[in-house]
């Protein structure tokens, strides 16, 4: 099965890269968990592992790991349709991971990044639910949170099979939920976005995303043309399937392994189902949707790190 986490000596390494030693890491992580404790509205069943995890992607900066945590917690009540239902033996599971595959692949980068690919495997717009896919996705951020152990993210964005079809799936609303999700729950530190295989009409729409971006962020999106082999110039052969011309086996082996992973974490999706924040007993004044949905700016003002 799909091992990410490395061995001691690489992960002293990535420590090292971030300026996080063994002593402040264990004085940030006790830190956290007695914030924690002291929080009447959250749940206190965020382990070490995962506190650790955090801090690395928050780059050591507890404060943001406080708002992270509590935002991961927040989102389960605001956003059932991503963050409820998660049981991989249910229909819906079949279908999304059908229509759609998201692989961490299990090499590093030489500068300590993970490298994902995301895929539509499927032409066909009209079984593709966008919040069903989701679902699977953050499911795999879940499981990444207590395995997985990096310094910042690449991801591979396969746009062979896509339709204006899927395009006209994401809604705003949908959009929306994604980008307060991935930004603000789950955190972390996006070194490069790929699409490769692109149509024309992305260029349009990557165009517009581009515009909303902070400029340092916008040199991180690369949009690669069908045939094109510039993809080898970013990532190494090593690390990519054998599909996008590198030496890690199949695409459909890691996609594979990762449904497999997806289901040995059934038990623990289950439990977490009633695991999340509990306003009557936040401090201060409680947290409603219109908080979230009303947020006002735009990606321009979030922070990607």
């Amino acid at each position: 099965m799909t091992q990410l986490i490395p061995n001691k000596e690489t992960i002293d390494k990535i420590r090292t890269r971030a300026g996080i030693d063994e002593q402040r890491l264990q004085g940030a992580v006790k830190t956290l968990k007695d914030w924690l404790k002291k929080q009447p509205h959250l749940p206190h069943d965020y382990d070490e592992v995962r506190l650790e995890t955090l801090l690395l992607r928050c780059k050591g900066r507890v404060e943001i790991c406080k708002q992270t945590i509590d935002m991961y917690y927040t989102l389960r009540s605001a956003i059932p349709e991503i963050f409820c239902h998660r049981d991989p033996y249910e229909p819906w599971f079949k279908q999304a991971s059908s229509l759609r595959c998201f692989v961490p692949l299990p090499k590093l980068t030489e500068d300590y990044d993970r490298v994902s690919l995301l895929v539509y495997l499927d032409k066909d717009p009209s079984k593709y639910i966008v919040y069903d896919v989701f679902k699977m996705i953050f499911m795999i951020f879940e499981i990444r949170n207590t395995e997985d152990y990096n310094l910042s993210e690449i991801f591979i964005v396969d746009l062979e099979n896509i339709t204006m079809g899927h395009v006209v799936k994401y809604t705003l609303p949908a959009v929306k939920k994604l980008q307060i999700s991935a930004l603000k729950g789950f955190k972390g530190r996006v070194k490069g976005i790929h699409f490769i295989n692109a149509p024309p009409f992305v260029d349009s729409a990557v165009t517009v995303i581009k515009n909303t971006l902070k400029p340092k962020f916008v040199a991180r999106i690369h949009v690669h043309r069908k045939g094109c082999n510039s993809l080898l110039k970013h990532v190494s052969p090593r690390i990519l399937p054998t599909e996008y011309g590198g030496d890690a086996g199949p695409l459909h082996d890691h996609w594979n392994m990762w449904k497999e992973k997806l289901e040995s974490y059934r038990s623990w999706f289950l439990e977490q189902e009633d695991v999340k924040v509990d306003e009557m007993k936040r401090p201060g004044k409680s947290f409603n949707s219109s908080d979230l949905f009303g947020f006002e700016g735009s990606f321009r003002q979030l922070d990607f790190d």
